[in-house]
């Protein structure tokens, strides 16, 4: 009985340490300095280029002072270490290299692997289980693989994504593990699952006013920090092309949005067609995703609501891809796509739509997110208008504006750095060596053997 009292107590030891006695079971007695402030931690970012705020000139030697999580101020110069009192210091050489904001990718799918990458699946699991058993399998497999992609955009540049459609549960479990610091990845907002007009069981069908509110409410139930609608079809099929209708009749739309807007969640539309984009705009979406056949009537709505455009021309790359193959009436769709998706989307932008940056990563390929960038610079804008469509208006598009986007005091400390002018060349930005978020060092490559050219 004894040995049994000591085995409980030791188990309270480690399991309940609060029920525990300093000294009992060997546990140290109470350090005398264990009360004793916690100090700062203070990293001083020596940048040799500083791209602070993407749209503005970059300036020349400076140091980023970072207190914990927080962008303390931008010092002119390479600050010493021996200047900060009561924190503990330390110094990151970036002199030999660009420094600028995280970027921001605003269409990711983290579970999917569509960009010529292999899923991961469990051995042995017949693909023919149907109901809850295959949900809950797909949930887990659907968590490994988000994980792996989490972490490559992470060190791909990208601190902050929204992921836009995944069934089940797994990735608002991927968005608090990568929070609380369990896992590395990019701070996540997510959809959970994609509205579109079904009357089937799936988590996003709906059919009716009513119950496109119920599959509205359910999502944000779930944990969304969007809502994700499909306001017409994938691009590959009839629903989805240039001509077709809105998949959502208006009521059904006013309805998602309006039950969104109530909880204060912002709506992205999947919108390739012409009258699809028209149809979400009128019912007061906040961005338009694909955008591939916007129609100039549409640019007045755009600016009358404050929507965003995120184009995602990144699929473009599969297209040119597949085309090589298609025949009939798939070949004369392709070559629509590629010859309307991007200079539609510069009309728009030209005509003062903001433009965030969203690769569509999933399908495409994860890690790669800035060939997103270089395609808007082949179509024709400016570079620094680019790397602000991945910073200052993706943080604009998801309402954090006050603390991310840009490099200044008082914002999250979401830091990257690259060994080349992206102004000059903007495929800099898919070889980038450095990454920190939330303050946190995730990727420090060596720095380059020479300074990059001014």
């Amino acid at each position: 009985m004894k040995r049994l009292s000591l085995l409980l107590a030791a188990c309270a030891a480690v399991c309940c340490p609060a029920l525990a006695h300093p000294g009992e079971f060997g546990l140290p007695e109470p350090d005398a300095n264990s009360h004793a402030p916690v100090r700062d931690k203070v990293v001083l970012v020596q940048a040799g280029w500083l791209l602070a705020v993407p749209g503005a000139a970059p300036a020349r030697e400076r140091t980023i002072v970072v207190r914990n999580d927080r962008i303390e101020r931008i010092d002119t110069g390479y600050t010493r270490p021996e200047t900060i009192t009561n924190a503990d210091v330390s110094v990151l050489d970036l002199r030999n290299r660009y420094v600028l904001p995280g970027l921001m990718d605003m269409h990711v799918h983290l579970s999917m692997n569509s960009g010529g990458e292999t899923a991961f699946r469990i051995r042995g699991v017949s693909d023919e289980i149907e109901g809850a058993t295959a949900a809950q399998r797909n949930d887990v497999t659907q968590l490994i693989d988000s994980e792996l992609n989490a972490r490559k955009t992470l060190m791909a540049g990208y601190t902050t994504v929204r992921n836009v459609g995944s069934e089940g549960w797994h990735i608002v479990a991927l968005r608090e593990a990568i929070a609380a610091g369990k896992l590395e990845g990019p701070r996540i907002l997510t959809s959970v699952a994609t509205l579109y007009p079904g009357s089937d069981d799936g988590s996003g069908a709906c059919s009716g006013v009513e119950s496109c509110r119920r599959a509205t409410r359910r999502q944000i139930d779930m944990g969304a920090d969007l809502i994700k609608i499909y306001a017409s079809c994938s691009g590959s099929r009839p629903c989805g092309r240039q001509d077709a209708p809105p998949t959502f009749l208006p009521d059904e739309l006013k309805a998602i949005v309006d039950t969104a807007h109530s909880r204060q969640l912002r709506v992205a539309a999947h919108a390739h067609g012409e009258a699809a984009i028209r149809a979400a705009l009128d019912a007061g979406v906040n961005s338009i995703e694909h955008g591939s056949f916007t129609p100039p009537d549409a640019i007045p709505l755009f600016k009358k609501t404050g929507a965003f455009l995120v184009p995602t021309l990144s699929v473009q790359d599969n297209i040119r891809k597949d085309i090589v193959t298609a025949k009939g009436s798939m070949l004369a769709v392709m070559q629509n796509f590629l010859a309307k998706h991007g200079p539609r989307m510069m009309a728009a932008y030209r005509a003062g739509v903001p433009i965030a940056a969203g690769s569509d990563a999933g399908i495409g390929v994860h890690g790669n997110n800035a060939r997103e960038l270089e395609l808007y610079v082949k179509e024709g804008m400016p570079a620094a208008d680019a790397i602000k469509a991945a910073t200052v208006n993706g943080a604009r598009l998801i309402g954090r504006d006050a603390e991310l986007g840009t490099i200044e005091p008082g914002k999250i400390a979401d830091i990257i750095a690259v060994g080349a002018d992206p102004l000059a060349d903007i495929t800099a930005l898919q070889h980038v060596t450095f990454v920190m978020k939330d303050g946190h060092v995730f990727r420090d490559d060596p720095a380059p053997a020479e300074s990059p050219a001014k």
